[in-house]
């Protein structure tokens, strides 16, 4: 009877103040800066940072020498939501459990951003014409960003949007509320969908261009001033045309093309850059186009970058990169493209990385003032550099006088109404009110991170790990939206010692390894250096033993001191590597000795006794194997993805990889897989797929398949890990940071003491449960399987007031 009559208050409780249905939403993490969970939230958090001089040091040495991402790499290139539709930007959420922000909003202490705020690349800026408060961003693959306060803070307006990569954005200067994004980013080859518009200053959305209309990649937009129906763009496939608002289109140069330019005073005067060949020049709208060509090289020509000066449009300048990356030549032309003069005296300011990270502007009030931008000066030639003459001489003005300086590898500079300058780079958004005296961070609401990896702390759910493009990697520590700097550079994979976590191993690319302790670092690498490597190549820890790690190359490596000398051995030849390199390494918990491999040429071997390798790649269907996940009580049993867009994308073995069955079901076509995660504790088991534009999980083993809805983006899923000890699964994407949600309760709905059956004994533990208790009570102290969840009853993803009815029923039925 006491436990009936506790049941009765918390009904009573509920009854006549639960919210509707539709008005339940999850709890979202905190987003004031330090209003962190068991933290005071007037006081700064402690986090754990690495020395400075310690954090310089992969990309100081290395990434002069290695640079950017291969260009369509194949972690990437990301993808679109097949059979996208605009009305797919107002989705609900799905009822349940709902994915929240883990950060970084931003990155903080970063290094090459001089210690201050960064967040991931921005590759394109369009500030609004007249009002200099108003300005939208490209992001690489984090989508559209708006803000309405100068850069205090940006929301997303693309989320939903097919797919998050994006190579422009630009805004009708008729009417700027029109503003078109032009997808896939151009210099690195990540798939795009076409091109987009909203009317609305970002709200909605609308498709005006397929890939198959303008390209996959986007190089530039730009619309008519005197005709908002008039549109160009240029990219992958050449430059495109519309006359009629987007309603037809004509591709008026055929091959890839890098840049466009419009006569703001006379837009039928258009410019395109043909990569590889040469500048056009139309007079007719784009009706027809002439090669340029006097004073213009033939010779070691890739890509063009076009500048238009608006205070003068007789002026232009190009600047053309030749096949080392470099400068070929910046050349000035004061009659509109008849003739051309090279600027002798130019820096070779994209050197080495010009195919990448370059860019020019023009100073909307002077013809003499442009700016360029490259990569950065202490290890390369320049970062921002600025002339005041007309190319006759310049200035480095990435660093200022006051301490605050750019990220690496500038991308695009734009100019607001007020005069503000603006640069994006791979840390962000940086502007200006003094022309480049000194710089102003705009990155604190930012979250465009783009993660290769991510490792889950072993016992702390908010700590957590991200292996980022060119921002290092990254490290939560405490449950709050910022995260610091753990090293800089590039990061890829990364583990936490599991017995003492303050201990934590980081890669930079081609499988450079690190080992920090508090604020100590040491490089652990093997002797690898004439190996073949990936360039995000994997590093795995033993599930048994904390000092013992493997890494990839085109073999497998192995330390069993990795705490002290680290002291690495290969344990396989080349032949795991099958002419490629490896990408995935799974070490099967219950048996540390059985470990699969996975390789880019989409090969599978297997030991049992980590010495002896078998090929098991029969029957599976070839491309690059995104990853490889062993069940927690057996070793024969393991899923594996692949990087494809149709046909068998997941397949399953249940006998070591001696027969593969495919576990792709109904996945739709045209979804790559691009990370996997598999939750054991259900049978058949619930499959995560993280894929090129958001998540799929399946609950019947691969059977049938359901997306994410609008509570995670579109975005490129670099990595998704699954917590059994916290129920959570967590996704690092490639472009929005990370994100995690709650799994589903493994156990009989109701049964809150685990005894397999739904009683009066189940009463007291629910009533604890609807009073905001945690697993640590008495009931769960008896019972540790056990998971709150299970109160879920009427299986919404929610513990709330509606599971009462429900379980009344079940204690009635």
């Amino acid at each position: 009877m006491p436990r009936l009559v506790t049941l009765v208050v918390i009904i009573g409780t509920f009854v006549g103040c639960q919210p509707k249905p539709d008005a339940i939403q999850p709890m979202p993490i905190a987003s004031p800066a330090w209003a962190g969970i068991g933290a005071d939230a007037t006081a700064e958090p402690t986090y754990t940072r690495l020395p400075t001089e310690v954090r310089t040091s992969p990309r100081a040495t290395n990434k002069a020498k290695f640079g950017p991402p291969p260009p369509g790499y194949f972690r990437i290139v990301g993808g679109a939501v097949p059979g996208w539709q605009p009305e797919d930007m107002f989705k609900a959420a799905p009822r349940g459990a709902s994915w929240h922000l883990l950060g970084p909003r931003p990155i903080i202490d970063e290094y090459w951003s001089g210690t201050d705020d960064a967040s991931g690349r921005v590759v394109s800026i369009a500030p609004h014409p007249s009002d200099p408060n108003t300005v939208y961003i490209a992001s690489a693959s984090g989508g559209i960003w708006k803000t309405v306060d100068k850069g205090s803070t940006w929301v997303p307006l693309t989320d939903e949007l097919a797919t998050l990569n994006h190579g422009a954005v630009a805004l009708d200067p008729s009417n700027p509320d029109t503003v078109y994004a032009g997808t896939g980013e151009y210099t690195t080859g990540s798939n795009g969908d076409g091109l987009f518009r909203s009317t609305d200053g970002g709200q909605s959305w609308i498709q005006i261009a397929t890939e198959a209309q303008v390209g996959g990649r986007c190089s530039k937009v730009a619309i008519a001033p005197d005709d908002p129906l008039r549109i160009y763009v240029t990219g992958s496939s050449g430059c495109a045309r519309s006359t009629d608002g987007g309603n037809t289109w004509t591709m008026q140069i055929t091959g890839s093309c890098s840049d466009l330019a419009l006569n703001p005073l006379d837009p039928s005067v258009v410019y395109v850059a043909q990569n590889g060949i040469a500048v056009y020049r139309s007079l007719d709208g784009g009706d027809s186009f002439i090669k340029l060509t006097n004073g213009l090289p033939t010779d070691d020509v890739r890509r063009i970058l076009l500048a238009i000066a608006p205070s003068n449009p007789d002026v232009v300048y190009t600047a053309i990169i030749n096949s080392s990356a470099g400068l070929r030549g910046l050349y000035r032309s004061a009659d509109g493209g008849d003739s051309w003069v090279e600027q002798v005296n130019t820096p070779d300011f994209p050197y080495p990385q010009g195919w990448y990270d370059a860019c020019i502007a023009v100073d909307p009030t002077d013809e003499d003032v442009v700016y360029a931008g490259g990569v950065f000066p202490s290890y390369a030639v320049a970062g921002v550099i600025k002339t005041m003459d007309g190319g006759a001489s310049w200035t480095d003005i990435t660093i200022d006088n006051f301490g605050h300086q750019l990220h690496p590898d500038q991308h695009t500079i734009a100019f607001g109404p007020d005069g503000t300058l603006w640069v994006g780079n791979d840390g962000g958004v940086w502007k200006s009110i003094t022309d480049g005296q000194a710089w102003l961070n705009t990155n604190a609401t930012l979250t465009v991170t783009q993660n290769y990896q991510i490792a889950l702390h072993p016992s702390d759910p908010a700590q957590l790990l991200g292996g980022t493009q060119d921002n290092g990697t990254v490290g939560r520590e405490l449950d709050v939206l910022e995260w610091p700097q753990v090293i800089g550079g590039d990061g890829g994979f990364a583990a936490y010692d599991h017995e003492y976590p303050i201990r934590r191993y980081t890669t930079y690319v081609y499988l450079t390894v690190f080992r920090a302790v508090g604020g100590s670092v040491t490089d652990i690498s093997g002797p690898w250096d004439n190996d073949s490597r990936g360039w995000i190549a994997p590093l795995v820890m033993a599930p048994d033993d904390p000092y013992t790690l493997y890494g990839g190359t085109n073999r497998v490596w192995r330390t069993n001191n990795a705490h002290e000398n680290a002291d690495w051995t290969p344990i396989s030849g080349t032949e795991v590597g099958a002419g490629g390199t490896l990408t995935a390494i799974a070490v099967a918990p219950s048996a540390p000795q059985t470990i699969y491999t996975g390789s880019t040429t989409g090969k599978v071997f297997v030991t049992a006794d980590a010495a002896k390798w078998f090929e098991r790649s029969a029957g599976l269907p070839g491309g690059q194997i995104t990853d490889i996940c062993v069940a927690l009580t057996d070793p024969g049993r393991a899923y594996v993805a692949f990087n494809r867009t149709t046909g068998t994308r997941i397949a399953r073995t249940d006998d070591y990889g001696v027969s593969w069955s495919a576990a792709t079901g109904d996945l739709p076509y045209g979804v790559a897989t691009k990370a996997l995660d598999v939750d054991w504790r259900f049978d058949p088991p619930h499959l995560y797929c993280g894929c090129g534009a958001g998540v799929y999980e399946s609950h019947d083993g691969g059977v049938t398949w359901t997306k994410d809805g609008s509570d995670l983006p579109n975005v490129n899923i670099g990595d998704i890990r699954i917590d059994f000890a916290q129920a959570t699964v967590t996704a690092g994407t490639y472009g929005r940071g990370a994100w995690r949600k709650d799994l589903p309760p493994a156990g009989v709905p109701g049964d809150l003491n685990c005894d397999g059956a739904v009683d009066g004994f189940d009463i007291d533990p629910f009533v604890l449960v609807m009073g905001g208790q945690e697993p640590h009570d008495e009931y769960y102290g008896q019972y540790p399987n056990c998971d709150h969840m299970l109160a879920d009853v009427n299986g919404d993803g929610l513990v709330n007031g509606f599971d009462i009815d429900a379980f009344v029923g079940l204690l009635g039925g």
